[in-house]
């Protein structure tokens, strides 16, 4: 049986709602979705549940967690006041509009114990936010002491030579910089294989009977807690597997397969044992479809499976399968 018992290190989703729709984003995070925030009390929850697991710092992300101030506050006193240390706050800096506004937003989260911004600087976010904004929210840390956290510096010093105001795609930095350069930077640049990411490199490569004959055992990542991720819905995301969802009261103790059928199957059996589940539901892969990793092949049985209503309390949050 699955049973997740110790966190090792994570973080917590504040909201899903984001500016960007970004080609890697691993929670299909967009303008799109609700725009839902993490409430107190549902931080609170996660930080006495990381607490209770052995955890006892994380980082805070999105989506975008600057898009509401004041949620983005509560969460940070729910941690303060559960004895939890924020490692670093991410910011793509959509919100900046000017820097006394800003180094006024930034002095508000450094008091409640934050002295680090992961500053997200990659050509993802370049598409949709122009490095001005970059720009500002690094000068704003240093004016007030925060540390930024550039992610990643390569990038960030990339950008340097090109117009602040303007965004580009990838396409473009391709035609400035070089195809072969962006290529090999976007190789270094952490990319999990799930959300958005699967359509962008992970599209095409195998047939799922390729796969299933590869990949025989259950996916044992799905125990994995080095670097897990809680979200405002009261969810836990096991082994990043985004899309998957487990209440964070059910941690610490074997999951009931009744209740998790498929991510109970998938830790035992792999994609050959939800394969089976699925095709028992009425799944088939379109002749000649390709899968780049087994990740696609289990959301493309996964989708399937929630939009015949199946588990719907395990396939979540439901937005992640309809935007």
């Amino acid at each position: 049986m699955l049973l997740i018992e110790h966190l090792l290190s994570g973080g917590i989703i504040t909201n899903y709602y984001c500016t960007s729709s970004c080609r890697h984003c691993l929670y299909r995070c967009s303008p799109y979705w609700p725009k839902d925030y993490m409430t107190k009390e549902m931080a609170r929850n996660a930080f006495e549940t990381c607490k209770r697991l052995g955890c006892f710092s994380v980082h805070i992300g999105g989506g975008e967690p600057f898009l509401n101030l004041q949620g983005l506050l509560s969460v940070l006193e729910a941690a303060r006041d559960s004895g939890i240390s924020i490692e670093y706050v991410e910011t793509n800096s959509s919100w900046f509009t000017d820097a006394e506004k800003a180094v006024s937003i930034l002095e508000k989260v450094k008091g409640l114990g934050v002295s680090t911004l992961l500053v997200s600087a990659s050509p993802f976010h370049l598409e949709f936010i122009p490095f001005k904004k970059v720009l500002g929210v690094v000068e704003a840390c240093k004016y007030v002491g925060m540390k930024p956290f550039l992610w990643t510096e390569a990038f960030f010093n990339l950008f340097q030579g090109l117009d602040p105001s303007k965004r580009y795609t990838i396409h473009d930095l391709e035609i400035i910089f070089g195809k072969d350069k962006i290529r090999q930077m976007i190789s270094s640049y952490w990319i999990h294989p799930g959300g958005r990411a699967l359509e962008t490199f992970f599209d095409s490569g195998f047939t799922f009977e390729e796969l299933l004959e590869r990949y025989q055992g259950g996916c044992q990542e799905l125990s994995d807690t080095s670097h897990f991720h809680m979200d405002l819905y009261g969810n836990y995301i096991p082994g990043l597997c985004s899309g998957l969802a487990v209440e964070t009261k059910d941690l610490g103790k074997p999951l009931d397969p009744s209740k998790y059928p498929i991510c109970s199957i998938l830790y035992e059996e792999g994609i050959r044992g939800l394969f089976r589940y699925a095709s028992s539901k009425g799944f088939m892969p379109s002749k000649g479809r390709q899968y780049g990793a087994k990740c696609s092949l289990c959301f493309h049985m996964r989708s399937f499976l929630f939009r015949q209503g199946e588990s719907l309390h395990e396939l979540a949050p439901n937005s992640h399968y309809k935007i």
